[in-house]
């Protein structure tokens, strides 16, 4: 147990309350907090903060002991708080949406989340032509004033929409310009855990230019923004997020306890499906993203095995049960129309690749060649390209790796 664990277990047991008590009071779960208080979490300012608003107290000496959280850009702190502080640009002239006009924003945010991962024909123009028109409008609403709320969290999904499209094919200032902007529209409305969705979505931007650290910043800043509102299904994402940043620097002791964590707040969000929000929508977007990918190859292509898979296999070594449990469940449903079978298949023989299962993994590899035919493009065939990079490591030892190795060379060639 740390000094400041048992200063935090201290201060609960002596207002009287059990861990379930403070876990209502501060809406973190009660084994996350057991964990804080025995040493297993790294205790961080919003969980002692947390402590404060929920037990009446102050814990001021704490923040002297408290690890200051790595930052690999000095700007991305400013970056991050900008949206956190009171907007100079809201509360302006009345400029409040008509029914009318919330109506078809919301038909455009839904009609555009269907077709966000579409190649042919994603609905980005018409997506920022909205946002461009009507963010002006947007910065000058009070919450709490009409419809303004309403408005402010079309806006803030809208630009969460425009930002995973931006990501989709590279333009990452604009996707981290538009994640940011979701984020203070959403903060402006007080939707918190709609804040938290969208800076989700900046988390796995930063992991997939190969960042971990800011990745994990910007994740658990989401993390304690919507401490008191998040859903099951959020904080399995957050911590999913952060599981993934620790896994690729290696720290093969937190990424067990956050994606143990994952796992039981995924488990407790299938008791119930999500239901149709803002945040609900722009999650299940962010958790197809996982599995389809951008449409190019990242620069750091081919290295999702080399970064992640020592994790992946301590975990499958020291916790197998864990491991069933965390890569056996189907997270996210996913429609045919958005997730052609080929790439599930290709996703799954990737994710064998990372446990050191080569024989499996070439053998899936070998089911999606059949589904993919004899030409492959676009997100497919970069896909297929990943798992073809990331097989290298096993080429040597196995005939079946060197022969898909081949076939994926075959059918992607000139894409």
């Amino acid at each position: 147990m740390t000094e400041i664990g048992r200063a935090l277990r201290t201060a609960r047991m002596a207002a009287g309350l059990s861990l379930q008590g403070m876990a209502a009071r501060t809406n973190y779960s009660k084994p996350y907090l057991g964990q804080l208080e025995t040493g297993a979490r790294i205790a961080r300012v919003e969980h002692v903060t947390a402590y404060e608003s929920a037990l009446g107290i102050s814990l001021s000496p704490l923040y002297a002991q408290m690890p200051m959280p790595a930052r690999s850009e000095g700007e991305l702190s400013i970056e991050l708080a900008s949206f956190l502080v009171p907007s100079a640009l809201a509360g302006g002239a009345e400029t409040g949406f008509t029914l009318a006009e919330l109506g078809a924003a919301e038909r455009l945010a839904r009609w555009a989340r269907g077709l966000q991962w579409s190649e042919s024909t994603p609905p980005r123009r018409a997506v920022i032509d909205w946002l461009e028109a009507n963010l002006p409008r947007l910065h000058q609403l009070s919450p709490g004033a009409g419809r303004a709320e309403q408005a402010l969290r079309a806006g803030a999904e809208l630009a969460d929409i425009a930002a995973a499209m931006s990501w989709d094919i590279e333009d990452t200032d604009s996707a981290r310009r538009y994640y940011l902007g979701s984020a203070r529209l959403a903060h402006i409305a007080g939707d918190a855990s709609l804040v938290a969705a969208a800076l989700a979505g900046l988390a796995m931007q930063y992991l997939d230019q190969g960042r971990p650290a800011d990745g994990l910043e910007v994740a658990q800043l989401a993390q304690y923004v919507a401490r008191r509102s998040a859903s099951p299904r959020l904080r399995g994402t957050l911590a999913h997020l952060q599981a993934t940043a620790y896994g690729i620097v290696g720290d093969t002791t937190a990424f067990e306890r956050e994606t143990a964590y994952a796992t039981e707040c995924h488990l407790e969000a299938a008791a119930s499906p999500p239901a149709d929000t803002p945040v609900d929508r722009s999650l299940t977007a962010l958790n197809l993203s996982f599995l389809l990918g951008p449409r190019r190859t990242w620069p750091s292509r081919g290295r999702q095995s080399e970064l992640l898979g020592p994790s992946y296999r301590h975990l499958v070594a020291t916790r197998p049960r864990l491991a069933g449990a965390a890569f056996g469940m189907d997270r996210t449903p996913l429609p045919g129309n958005i997730v052609p079978p080929v790439m599930t298949v290709t996703s799954t023989a990737r994710l064998h690749l990372m446990l050191g299962e080569p024989d499996r993994a070439a053998e899936l590899a070998g089911v999606a060649l059949e589904l993919a035919g004899p030409r492959a493009g676009g997100r497919t065939a970069a896909r297929l390209r990943d798992f073809q990079h990331e097989s290298l490591e096993f080429a040597a030892a196995s005939a079946d790796i060197r022969e898909v190795r081949t076939a994926i060379a075959d059918i992607t060639i000139n894409h």
